[in-house]
């Protein structure tokens, strides 16, 4: 794609300008030095959200099959349909970011959440700094994480719009890192908003860490600018099928991909959400590029080149090992939804309790979790020599810790709900708890960050059935039962998360405790809407010392496109270990 349109990707330099080198070897995310190693840690966090100002994708490439990937309409926009080679640009980015394992295009963060508006349609949409000031605040307000900017306008002031940077700082203030393309007007010109200084601009080099001519650099982008692999890349094509290409807003998305892995290490190890600290570490980390390799313009390569493998010991150095770290306590808040399960750690243990539980009569399998129960009734002081897990889909996410005061009251309580489970009374539990920075390793060598239980108030067991029933009582309306079920569903799985940051938590506790979700479900099925979409922004109206969050549903008529959607919206306030549902929902027609 050529031009300055959706980040200005080209497939060859404009005749004029000095000939590039031979392309090199088609080069996929997997081959990037020290990605296959970072992946050995984390293949991204579910509770990591990529927010992408992009086209519209497509979604029916079979690398998708399975990503957790939302588009979020523009509905400032007129329904226009995007020209194709917007299309094809936001397929094959998207790709570099979210394509499965073992797909025909993996990606770098194929576990971290998606969630895309699609406001690049045409040249003209891409250079209105009031479209991309809109859709960073509609992706703030989705709970992005780190944003990916694909679109890249030229400027020669190397100044935009007001509107349009205050959107950008108030994201950053908010915890974001903002990733986007420097452009690839060889130098003669800027792009935006990769020139602000709140942006992490990305510039292009190639398999041999040349600098690409036309990859753009200058002064206004000294001190947050990286070069990353931007040559001859391999990913997605509309229709299925795979493409090259080769620009600066090929090379973005390779910098936002290890940018969201590092956040899930992060995360995944018991620290704290800070996407703009991983921003800061990639940008320390870099390596310099050699004098043959800029081409006689040592500024061409930015702050550096990217290096995965010392941006990942920089992270890794920063995280507690097994046992208790040598930081600080962290003391991050959680509230994760999951199953429970036991492990024991080592094979050592594993054989401590095969000879104990042999004496039994008759004889019980520590592996068999009903066979543990009856074996920790008679010995309960042993339910402290197991290590207790909260699992989700993708496995084991949190060791569980009793302890203090309340510590025997809460490991009876986990006999209790793994009982309960295996009988098939629960299939989901409620966790409240602390992260201080331990970590706890399992038999498959899987370090595991542990979450201190202090009280046993807030940790629930429940179907979902029995759930939706006990909200509606004995006498309720099918219909609203059905979109119940299809909310909690949504939460349990769709958006299912780690419970660390402050929207998840709330989102975690609005599908544990769905009374004003009844509420809003209630009122809308009898107008005839369904339940379109779900996020959950931050209050601006919220008690000294508290953490509000919104969550706001959007409801609307699928046989009446012309109909106004209707917004529910109920605030939850995480700011202690245990959330708590604050004042009333209110409801309006969205304009």
């Amino acid at each position: 794609m050529a031009g300055t349109v959706v980040g200005s990707d080209t497939t060859e330099p404009p005749r004029s300008r000095p000939a590039e080198a031979e392309p090199a070897p088609a080069l996929t995310v997997e081959a990037i030095p020290g990605v296959r190693e970072l992946w050995r840690h984390t293949l991204g966090d579910p509770d990591v959200t990529i927010g992408m100002v992009e086209s519209v994708p497509d979604l029916d490439h079979p690398c998708f099959d399975g990503a957790r990937l939302t588009l979020v309409e523009p509905r400032w926009l007129p329904k226009i349909d995007p020209i194709k080679a917007y299309r094809e640009h936001a397929t094959f980015v998207a790709s570099q970011l979210f394509g499965q394992p073992d797909s025909p295009v993996p990606g770098l963060a194929p576990r971290c959440r998606g969630v895309i508006v699609p406001i690049l349609r045409d040249e003209a949409t891409t250079l209105d700094p009031l479209n991309a000031a809109r859709a960073v605040e509609t992706l703030v307000e989705a709970g992005a994480d780190i944003i990916h900017f694909a679109g890249a306008s030229p400027t020669l002031s190397g100044d935009t719009e007001d509107l349009l940077k205050r959107a950008i700082r108030k994201a950053v203030r908010n915890g974001v890192l903002i990733v986007a393309p420097a452009g690839n007007e060889y130098g003669e010109r800027r792009s935006i908003p990769a020139v602000l200084p709140e942006v992490l601009a990305v510039g292009a080099h190639d398999a041999d860490g040349a600098m690409l001519r036309f990859s753009n650099w200058g002064p206004q982008y000294a001190g947050h600018g990286i070069v990353a692999p931007g040559d001859n890349v391999r990913a997605a094509l509309v229709g299925g099928g795979t493409v090259v290409h080769r620009g600066t807003s090929v090379a973005a998305p390779i910098v936002t991909g290890v940018a969201a892995l590092l956040e899930s290490l992060r995360r995944q190890r018991g620290l704290p959400p800070d996407p703009p600290e991983v921003g800061r570490v990639l940008l320390a980390s870099t390596r310099p590029c050699e004098p043959d390799q800029v081409h006689g313009e040592p500024a061409r390569c930015l702050s550096g080149r990217l290096d995965v493998p010392a941006a990942t010991r920089r992270v890794l150095a920063d995280l507690p090992g097994v046992g208790v770290s040598a930081l600080p306590a962290v003391l991050t808040r959680v509230f994760a939804l999951g199953t429970l399960d036991y492990d024991f750690g080592t094979e050592e243990r594993l054989e401590q309790f095969t000879k104990a539980m042999a004496r039994c009569h008759p004889p019980l399998n520590p592996h068999e979790p009903l066979d543990m129960v009856d074996y920790l009734a008679e010995a309960p002081d042993a339910s402290q020599d197991l290590i207790w897990t909260l699992n989700q889909d993708q496995g084991p996410i949190y060791a569980l810790a009793p302890h203090g005061p309340y510590g025997e009251g809460l490991y009876e309580l986990l006999r209790t709900l793994l009982a309960a489970q295996q009988l098939r009374r629960v299939e989901r539990i409620s966790v409240p708890g602390r992260l201080d920075g331990r970590t706890a390793r399992l038999q498959t060598g899987q370090n595991l960050p542990v979450l201190d239980l202090e009280v046993p108030r807030g940790i629930y067991g429940w179907t979902t059935e029995s759930l939706v029933d006990d909200a509606l009582g004995a006498d309720h309306d099918p219909a609203v039962h059905r979109a119940l079920r299809e909310f909690l569903d949504t939460v349990y799985y769709e958006l299912a998360s780690r419970g660390t940051s402050s929207r998840n938590r709330a989102l975690n506790y609005a599908a544990t405790n769905p009374l004003q979700v009844v509420h809003a479900i209630t009122a809308a099925t009898a107008a005839r809407l369904t339940l379109a979409d779900i996020a959950v922004a931050k209050s601006p109206y919220c008690r000294m010392g508290s953490d509000c969050q919104e969550v706001k549903l959007r409801f609307h008529d699928p046989a009446d496109g012309s109909r106004a959607p209707w917004i529910w919206r109920f605030t939850i306030d995480v700011g202690d270990l245990l959330p708590v549902t604050v004042g009333e929902p209110r409801s309006w027609p969205e304009i």
